[in-house]
């Protein structure tokens, strides 16, 4: 019932447009019994050839009115209008539903894609892309059948069932009684496979979400399986995962396909009695021809129903398997919510705090997590330089600025005041971020460079381009910056690629810069290049620099050494060379790869 109570939120707002079909389906319904009820008069004043006094309405002994005149043209002319206005009833409220089932669909889809981009960088850690991309697309697809397709077809199937039990109960309620006997027994196998099949497709919705993550690491990750032959592998791996969807898909469907003839079988056991009924009774003459076949008639209808209603319990519990999954991906809450009365920062104007500052994840605590009481105080427009080895929290120290992540205890202030008493959207207006790993999007040249401001003119854009030293090899492209890059910028190399990072930082115009080790993957041509566009996008601005090579802070404000996400020690170049701390072990170590790599263009320190 959870399931439920929390999807049909996103149905409430189609209630008009649902009632106009639920309306429509009634009417559909109505048809339905009013051409069950001329098989009467067919039988018993058509084919009995049993006369029929002109202009006179004729009433059967149970209360049934027959149309007066010739009986086959006005029977025929009825079922032709009563299909016709049926069809046009279900044609609209089909039509209606499928509206209504859309809608769904895009509102859900929507609400799980702001969901998914409100949380924190720590849900993302524990999320996998593929399981995500499957609840937002594969569960969503099952939901939205369920609201367009089989939701319509249930209030048409339970509307048909009901006048079909009513029709014959006005006819025969001792048939009607027969005709029912079946009910229990079909109830309790409905509810057996529609308890089955929702655990079966839970499993199948897991295994679908698994094979997608696989696809989507292995497109992502190609270069590296090429490079290290693992296609067989990773094909090995993947066939074993279609083997496990095929099972849960087979098992579903064994009980899917049983339904049907289960409830077949079922009617027909049930419709033996009323043979033996029927056929005392109208050698009793107490039942006419035309009754027992307006009976029969909309017996073999209301088993159609059942069977159909028993179907469509099956696939709402599929629905309802993929619902849940929506469900617990909707209730599951990492984000970094604005405080109430949060208010807008605008720029800084003296300096930025680390106060106390440690963080842990989730599953962390104590000693194990990654920051202890950092303490920094940056001056506006300083450069700070953190150094460390692989894992001591340089990364997470700068990701706290932007909160992408928020303290575990202390507090980072600007000008004096709580970051967390920003709201996010001011907050990350004022930081521009350039990493190792240069993220671009399948897009052109021109919108990856203003993606932090899409309203920028040519000229913001072209003059960003030319500080960051990309505006040259950005006009030999095909269409200039026009040019299509490819997924994740593949068409560019790797300097062009982080060129063209620095100049979305550039435009971006944030007084708060962060270079988390943006020159480490290059070669020594493409960093020579791009550390003269770091240069220009430096100017004015608080920047911290996250270095690999030690070579490219030297001239830094101050340099932290982090250990163990402790501040192992500060100071200027100089001042650090002068002890025999681990900044003079890093210096000495590099100086040595240095000399050992006759490679490098660099010079040494």
């Amino acid at each position: 019932m959870r399931v439920l109570r929390r999807l049909f939120q996103f149905v409430r707002p189609y209630s008009p447009k649902l009632l106009f079909a639920f309306s429509l389906l009634i009417g559909a319904g109505a048809c339905e019994f009013l051409i069950a009820s001329l098989i009467v008069p067919l039988f018993d004043q058509v084919l009995t050839h049993t006369p029929v006094e002109s202009g006179e309405l004729i009433l059967l002994q149970r209360g049934l009115a027959l149309l007066p005149g010739e009986i086959i043209t006005q029977v025929s002319l009825a079922l032709v209008l009563l299909t016709l206005f049926k069809g046009l009833c279900l044609y609209y409220a089909n039509y209606s539903m499928g509206y209504v089932g859309q809608s769904v669909v895009t509102d859900l889809r929507i609400r799980l894609f702001d969901h998914v981009l409100d949380q924190s960088m720590a849900f993302f850690s524990l999320t996998s892309t593929g399981r995500l991309m499957s609840r937002v697309s594969n569960d969503v697809e099952q939901v939205q059948e369920a609201v367009s397709l089989s939701l319509g077809e249930l209030v048409r199937e339970t509307v048909l069932l009901v006048a079909f039990i009513s029709f014959v109960i006005s006819l025969d309620w001792r048939l009607a009684l027969l005709s029912v006997l079946i009910a229990p027994l079909a109830l309790s196998l409905t509810l057996v496979m529609g308890k089955r099949i929702r655990a079966v497709s839970v499993r199948s919705r897991e295994d679908t979400a698994t094979i997608n993550d696989q696809l989507q690491q292995s497109i992502t990750g190609i270069r590296i399986i090429k490079a290290f032959g693992m296609e067989a592998h990773e094909g090995k791996s993947f066939r074993k995962n279609c083997g496990r969807l095929f099972r849960s898909n087979m098992k579903a469907a064994a009980i899917l396909f049983l339904n049907s003839p289960a409830m077949e079988l079922l009617a027909m056991v049930a419709f033996l009695p009323l043979l033996y009924y029927a056929h005392y009774y109208i050698a009793d003459r107490t039942l006419t021809l035309g009754f027992f076949g307006g009976s029969i008639y909309a017996l073999f209808r209301m088993y159609d129903p059942i069977r159909k209603l028993s179907r469509l319990h099956v696939q709402f519990q599929r629905a309802l398997a993929s619902g849940s999954r929506i469900v617990d991906l909707l209730d599951e809450h990492q984000e970094i919510k604005d405080r109430p009365g949060a208010f807008v920062l605008d720029g800084i104007r003296d300096s930025i705090e680390f106060r106390d500052v440690s963080f842990s994840y989730g599953d962390q605590d104590g000693e194990a997590g990654v920051l202890h009481n950092i303490n920094l105080k940056v001056r506006r427009n300083q450069v700070i330089a953190l150094v460390g080895s692989s894992g001591s929290g340089k990364s997470t120290l700068v990701g706290l600025l932007p909160r992408f992540y928020d303290p575990t205890s202390g507090s980072i202030l600007i000008d004096g005041k709580d970051i967390r008493d920003f709201t996010q959207s001011s907050l990350r207006r004022q930081i521009a971020i350039v990493t190792q790993e240069t993220f671009l999007f399948n897009d052109t040249v021109r919108n990856n460079i203003a993606y932090g401001d899409m309203s920028a003119s040519d000229d913001r854009i072209q003059e960003a381009a030319r500080a960051a030293l990309a505006d040259d090899f950005i006009r030999q492209l095909p269409m200039n910056y026009s040019t299509p890059i490819g997924e994740r910028g593949q068409r560019l190399s790797g300097g062009e690629r982080q060129r063209i990072s620095i100049a979305r930082a550039i435009l971006r115009n944030a007084p708060i810069l962060i270079l988390d080790e943006a020159t480490s993957a290059l070669d020594s041509e493409s960093e020579k290049l791009v550390q003269q566009a770091l240069a220009n996008l430096m100017l004015d601005r608080t920047t911290f620099v996250i270095a690999h090579r030690l070579s490219t802070i030297r001239n830094a404000d101050l340099i932290l050494v982090l250990e163990h996400g402790r501040i192992a020690e500060s100071g200027t170049h100089e001042s650090l060379m002068e002890n025999e701390g681990p900044y003079r072990k890093f210096f000495r170590l590099q100086n040595e790869q240095l000399y050992a790599s006759p490679g490098r263009v660099e010079a040494p320190i």
